[in-house]
């Protein structure tokens, strides 16, 4: 009787146990079931969202317009230097210095304005040589200076060729070998009347590229709903647009510059609604 009491003891807590067990997974079965269940719904109307924003996106028909407007270029910017070296910053210095007040003297008497008259760089550097040399321990080779190069460049602008063209002359027969044309550039103004006919022109190209593709692609294109402009600016189609570096030589000709053409160019993008 004693061993059947005490088993009873044991085996009785064991069974309350696996009850409370057995129905705590239950709960947690439920609980994880109702809570995937609420996540499925709220991803419901995400993707409903989703699907309504492509077909937005999808139903729209998207035709680019361009439209450009040729004009001279008539504004010049020459940018010249004054370059000398010497073993001594002060000589090279005076040297420049000297000659630059020269080049703006000129660019003066030529009615060109101060204003366009602009400081580009101006730099003193070391010249280097790499020198062989030996001592007691052996051969070896370090850098030294040689001399000091000073330079100075200036862009002066001007829409006047002929000024600009005498002012490279006189000034390359004044200041001799140190005297620099790093380049020459052909700009055009900034016209409103050139900017509004590119848009014209870039709405136009745009409507009629709407009709032929309604038309060939068998589509009914509806209003316009989005539009985005892009103007570039000008593009530059001179073929003489650059002038490389010269150096005086005993006998030079006269220079001769010749502008080109640029172009204003408009881009539209139209967005139309696919019926």
């Amino acid at each position: 009787m004693k061993n059947i009491s005490r088993k009873s003891k044991i085996t009785i807590p064991l069974f309350i146990l696996s009850c409370v067990f057995i129905l705590s997974c239950n709960f947690s079965n439920n609980d994880e079931d109702s809570l995937s269940k609420t996540q499925i719904n709220q991803n419901e109307p995400r993707s409903t969202e989703l699907s309504s924003k492509v077909e937005k996106t999808s139903n729209v028909f998207w035709i680019k317009g361009t439209g450009s407007v040729k004009q001279k270029q008539e504004i010049i910017e020459v940018n010249i230097a004054i370059e000398h070296r010497d073993k001594e910053i002060i000589n090279a210095t005076n040297v420049v210095n000297e000659n630059i007040k020269k080049t703006i003297a000129i660019a003066k008497t030529l009615d060109i304005d101060e204003n366009k008259i602009v400081t580009k760089e101006y730099s003193i550097s070391p010249v280097t040589r790499w020198v062989e040399k030996k001592d007691e321990y052996g051969e070896y080779g370090e850098s030294q200076i040689i001399a000091y190069k000073v330079y100075n460049s200036v862009v002066i602008t001007s829409e006047d060729k002929d000024k600009i063209t005498k002012f490279i002359d006189e000034a390359n027969s004044e200041t001799g070998n140190s005297f620099r044309v790093n380049s020459v550039t052909f700009k055009a103004k900034l016209n409103e009347e050139n900017k509004m006919l590119a848009r014209e022109k870039a709405v136009e190209d745009a409507m009629n590229k709407a009709k032929f593709y309604e038309k060939e692609l068998d589509i009914n294109l509806g209003k316009i709903i989005s539009f985005e402009e892009f103007q570039p600016g000008t593009v530059n189609k001179s073929q003489n647009d650059m002038m490389p570096r010269m150096m005086m030589a005993e006998a030079m000709p006269s220079t001769e510059l010749f502008s080109g053409e640029s172009e204003v160019i408009s881009e539209i993008y139209l967005g139309f609604e696919i019926k």
